[in-house]
């Protein structure tokens, strides 16, 4: 499996984040799941939260599903940048 490049696992972090706000009552869930309040997403190092963002996603089938399907994504694309962010080569 190639790994991702810096520039699509940030497009990637954008596109959930953009689901969860588009989405209220994830955006909740994640915030409850990992222990997140808006103040540290606001003030959170940019690379920590993208790996937050992709981590909570593919964790969550049925959100990596809808989220895939908004942004124009594949779940592979997403995986990919997961195992990139998690430090798996393949």
């Amino acid at each position: 499996m190639m790994k991702s490049s810096p520039e699509k696992i940030q497009y990637i972090a954008d596109a959930c984040l953009n689901h969860l706000i588009a989405e209220p009552e994830l955006l909740a869930h994640f915030m409850t799941e990992t222990g997140t309040s808006p103040d540290d997403m606001r003030s959170a190092d940019p690379t920590t939260l993208a790996a937050g963002l992709v981590d909570f996603f593919a964790q969550n089938e049925s959100a990596l599903l809808s989220m895939c399907a908004n942004a124009r994504l594949t779940p592979e694309e997403v995986m990919r940048a997961f195992y990139t962010l998690n430090g798996h080569e393949g």
